[in-house]
């Protein structure tokens, strides 16, 4: 592991429930990644063809840090729009409640400022890989208790947390015994996912709209139900009259860049580890041309609405207080 900073840094708060200006502990670590086009290149030797690189993420450390305690960890990642207010709210909310956070910066790491109407400078396999090596690169630093390593994300991001917790692919990526301890994921793409039920049984909880309409809510229903039916432990929380980013800072809106995905049907196949379109068998995920083909095949652009409602803004903060002491 290669250490670059471990300085006090100063975290300027911002407005909102779990906002609050203090000086604490930060740790800047680099690591080896990769970027990854095609979920099947996630696997076996082809996981080895995949372009190499160095990405890093911060450590942010709860106040009166104790170097002598092990402690819980949450590896968090942000959405399509890289590091938002919102998100610093959670990360200071986290480590109020005495957990570290790791924050991957997967876009810093690239150059990248967004993927929003793209989804191709930086894809969710190379998320999802990201977040297994930030599992991998944890486990076995004393400072971590690794039985309670949890993985976050907001919707690009909580599509990373999200694939991370399907069990062949956590044989892929992970140590031997490592896995997550749980899964927190607000908004969510639970899009291309595979065609068998073989999920890890450990909590896993989603926040969304209910009307959202850039990741549609009812797959992520349908995959609550499906974990539970397996004996996992799963619940999803959906917000009435609520939207993309609704615990966000910016008032609803429409963004005309975004593409609605609530029109595609993509599935994983299990044994291949391919992306396919049950409709359409022609479709390509694994070349750049030929994914952005498959991609416009289904989604619609200039129909997100994104942005909080007043109403519940702060009821995911409210319910992930709640939660955060039963994870300790």
């Amino acid at each position: 592991m290669k250490k670059l900073l471990l300085i006090p840094l100063l975290l300027i708060g911002c407005s909102g429930p779990t906002a609050d200006a203090t000086s604490y502990l930060k740790e800047t670590i680099s690591f080896p990644s990769k970027n990854i086009l095609g979920i099947e290149n996630l696997f076996n030797d082809d996981l080895n063809k995949q372009e190499s690189l160095e990405v890093f993420g911060v450590l942010h450390f709860p106040n009166n840090y104790n170097a002598a305690q092990a402690y819980p960890v949450i590896v968090a990642s942000h959405g399509s729009s890289n590091w938002r207010e919102h998100h610093l709210q959670y990360i200071e909310q986290m480590r109020q409640a005495d957990f570290i956070v790791f924050a991957m910066h997967p876009f810093d790491s690239r150059g990248v400022n967004s993927t929003v109407g793209n989804q191709m400078n930086v894809t969710s396999e190379t998320m999802i890989y990201e977040m297994a090596m930030s599992l991998n690169l944890l486990w076995d630093d004393p400072r971590f208790d690794n039985t309670k390593i949890y993985s976050a994300g907001w919707s690009l991001g909580g599509t990373a947390a999200l694939f991370n917790a399907w069990v062949p692919l956590q044989q892929a990526l992970n140590k031997p015994g490592a896995s997550y301890a749980g899964y927190l994921l607000w908004y969510p793409g639970c899009l291309a996912l595979p065609d068998n039920n073989d999920w890890d049984s450990d909590v896993f909880q989603i926040y969304m709209g209910e009307e959202d309409n850039y990741v549609p809510p009812e797959p992520c229903v349908e995959l609550v139900s499906e974990i539970n039916s397996g004996g996992g432990n799963a619940k999803i929380t959906l917000y009435p009259r609520s939207f993309h980013s609704f615990d966000g800072p910016n008032p609803l809106r429409l963004n005309p860049d975004a593409y609605s995905w609530n029109n595609c049907k993509f599935k994983l196949n299990a044994v291949t580890k391919k992306v396919y379109d049950p409709n359409n068998i022609n479709l390509k995920f694994s070349d750049p041309a030929a994914r952005v083909t498959a991609y416009r095949s289904c989604a619609v652009k200039g129909e997100v609405m994104v942005g909080f409602n007043p109403k519940y803004k702060n009821s995911a903060f409210d319910a992930l207080a709640n939660l955060l002491p039963t994870l300790r």
